[in-house]
Order: C-alpha cells, then structure tokens, then sequence
C-alpha cells in the first residue's frame, strides 16, 4: 500500500473514533436517553435510581401505575416503601421535571450540532491538509512538507593534485 493510502485510513478510523467518543461524552454528560426506550406500553420501568454507595444504590419503580422504592445491595433487594400513590404535587413535580428534561435536551442537541459542525470543520481542514502533503510527497518536495528551509552547505573547492597520490605514512 502507498503511504497515502495508510495514511488516510488511519485519519478516518481517528475521525469515526472521535465521534463517537464526542456522541458518548454528550450522552453520558447531558443524561440523555434513547426514544422509546423507556415506556412504550410496558408494566414494569424503572424511574429513578440513585447511588449511595459504590456497593447499594436506591430504585424507584412502577408497576402498574403503583410507585415501589427498592434498596439495591450486594446482599439482596429490599423494599423500602411499597405501593406509593401519586398525588397533586407529585404530578407537578413530574411536569417541572418534565419541563427541565426537555430543556436538558434540546441543549444537548444544540451541543451536539454545534460539536458535529465543529468536527466536520476539523475534518475537512484536515483532509485539504492530508492532501496537500500527499501532493508534496507525490512531487517528492520535502523542503515544503516540514517547513524548513533547506540550505546546501557550500563546498570546499576541490584539491587539485599534481599527479601523484600522497600515501599516508604509517
């Protein structure tokens, strides 16, 4: 293979890697969650789920319309309180986070066409970077591709002899 052909394949799988690194970091960093993922006719989901420790964390689950909160630990899974009922505050409070969930959202989206602009910038920066240092490569002009200049020492005029060889003495 040509050294440009390596070249390129290795600067497309660091861009294909960097993406998706960048979309990880946005999904870890603004929460966000895949559509249809929660919900979607199911009896059983998951809320909330908190961690205390690096060992137990605590779960709020519902299950038929009822809310369950549970303890999660190595040792086994305890029901803290079962059976709760949803009320007026509590539909207020899940509208608010509602509302702060959406919000959370749409800035991740906005961060995320930003960042994917941003990238796409980068890249084509770099392909007409890649580029030109292929055709400098292709015309073998070396002086250009690590910008600096190139002086040729001069040389010392050559010793004309008359004749004879000198031999070293040993």
């Amino acid at each position: 293979m040509e050294a440009a052909t390596i070249l390129r394949t290795f600067g497309a799988l660091a861009l294909v890697i960097g993406m998706l690194a960048g979309a990880l970091w946005l999904v870890r960093r603004f929460n966000i969650r895949v559509p249809g993922a929660a919900g979607g006719g199911q009896r059983l989901t998951v809320i909330e789920r908190a961690v205390l420790d690096g060992r137990r964390s605590v779960a709020l689950i519902r299950r038929d319309g009822r809310e369950h909160l549970l303890l999660l630990a190595p040792e086994g899974a305890l029901v803290i309180e079962q059976g709760i009922v949803l009320d007026q505050r509590d539909e207020a409070a899940a509208a608010t986070r509602a509302e702060e969930a959406a919000e959370r959202e749409r800035l991740a989206r906005e961060a995320l066409q930003a960042a994917s602009e941003r990238l796409v910038r980068v890249a084509r920066r770099g392909v007409s970077a890649g580029r030109a240092a292929v055709d400098r490569w292709r015309s073998r002009d070396f002086a250009s591709m690590v910008h600096l200049p190139v002086t040729v020492p001069p040389q010392a005029p050559k010793r004309k002899t008359a004749g004879k060889r000198r031999t070293a003495r040993r």
